[in-house]
């Protein structure tokens, strides 16, 4: 009994350790090449990737490598992509859903991707044999592009197990969070992201809080929206150092709020909520809710240092703010026509299909059908999906 109380506890500090390193990655983006194989080692794989498969670095972004060749990647991408048996029974069975972890199996049967091409003459002969898949951002997350995190080991290291499975479920919030705040922080620049004065350069509000909750640390867009006072205000406290507790006009939002800051500040190790899980916060004068998100931050982060190193993090966004396009983005990475762009720039703006045709000058067919095409080539089907991939772009764009 003993003994497995001493196991229990050293997974527990082996987990503490792993998710404090996950964090490091949020402020360090160079940082994800030694996180990839920590959590490789903690779910039992030989190989890992965390990457956004349908944008390549070129196209805005990411691609950590674990163990692969980049022959072998190389290959993958020129010459197998179009032939992945596994990724297109993803995208057809709609499986890539932000949150969600898939071994293998459950994807493909083995004996039936031994029968694919890509198997044979390129996984097998480079001990790629097992899949443990998992989705950080999906196509419609409004946080970032969709991007994965999947890990593989050889036929003679067997199969990924459920418990590996649910290891990996664990961890994957934390990555969330701390993807995303790196994405977040993007628009200011990566070099120099971890530095207050870089935060203010961010159209986004950004909050820094300290181990009570407090705002240690608030950007100059946050600040404009704390001092309108519609929905979100600063409440200073007597003798703190702090700028003060962040509140809201109702017992509902602020419950939702105050859980959410104590959860990024001490967060459960083992349930965490995924980055996308925003809180929404109504606004008396009638506009749209604004939307916070949260992560924690690692112990040692750029953004101070000893007890007075902010805990968590909190992007707030005005989704009343128009959504601004940037058409060369949409056409190099979805292939959309200057149409077809012009299209989603107006109905970002109008309420109707029907508004939307008319405003642009053209037939309600016309329209339905350039918007068909959109939805096909964003990997969306319907206008609140695709509405959050402009959203998230915008985000991205700066």
């Amino acid at each position: 009994m003993q003994e497995t109380t001493s196991a229990s506890t050293a997974e527990l500090a082996r987990l503490s350790e792993l998710i404090d390193t996950i964090y490091q990655g949020a402020t360090e983006p160079s940082r994800w090449s030694a996180i990839l194989p920590d959590i490789a080692g903690w779910v039992g794989a030989r190989f890992g990737l965390l990457f956004t498969p349908t944008h390549p670095p070129e196209k805005g972004g990411f691609y950590f490598n674990h163990g692969i060749p980049e022959s072998v990647m190389q290959l993958w991408s020129t010459r197998w992509h179009g032939e992945d048996i596994v990724l297109k029974t993803v995208l057809e069975r709609r499986l890539f859903v932000e949150g969600g972890v898939m071994r293998g199996e459950e994807v493909v049967p083995f004996e039936q991707m031994q029968q694919a091409p890509i198997y044979r003459e390129l996984n097998h002969p480079n001990q790629i044999d097992h899949f443990l898949l998992s989705v950080v951002f999906d196509f419609t997350s409004p946080n970032g592009l969709p991007t994965a995190m999947n890990f593989y080991r050889s036929v003679k290291e067997g199969s990924f197990t459920p418990e590996e499975q649910d290891r990996l479920r664990i961890v994957l919030p934390h990555v969330s969070r701390a993807f995303g705040v790196m994405v977040k922080l993007r628009e200011a620049d990566l070099k120099i992201a971890a530095s207050l004065t870089a935060l203010d350069r961010l159209s986004t509000g950004v909050l820094l809080f300290d181990a009570r909750g407090l705002v240690a640390f608030a950007n100059r867009a946050a600040r404009n929206i704390l001092e309108e006072e519609d929905g979100l205000r600063l409440q200073h406290r007597f003798g703190v150092s702090s700028l003060g507790e962040v509140v809201t006009g109702k017992t509902s939002s602020q419950d939702a709020l105050a859980c959410a800051i104590r959860n990024a500040v001490s967060p459960d190790l083992l349930h965490t909520a995924h980055f996308s899980r925003a809180v929404a916060i109504s606004r008396p004068s009638g506009r749209q809710d604004y939307l916070l998100n949260f992560s924690s931050l690692s112990a040692g982060n750029e953004f101070g240092s000893g007890s007075d190193a902010p805990r968590a993090i909190a992007f707030i966004t005005d989704s009343a703010e128009p959504i601004r396009l940037d058409g060369e983005l949409l056409k190099k990475t979805y292939g959309l026509t200057p149409a077809e762009i012009r299209l989603a720039g107006m109905l970002t703006e109008c309420q109707t299909v029907e508004e939307t045709a008319e405003r642009a000058g053209i037939s309600k067919h016309t329209a339905k059908t350039q918007l068909q095409s959109i939805y096909m080539k964003t990997h969306t089907n319907n206008r609140a999906k695709l509405m959050r991939l402009l959203l998230s772009l915008s985000q991205l764009g700066g």
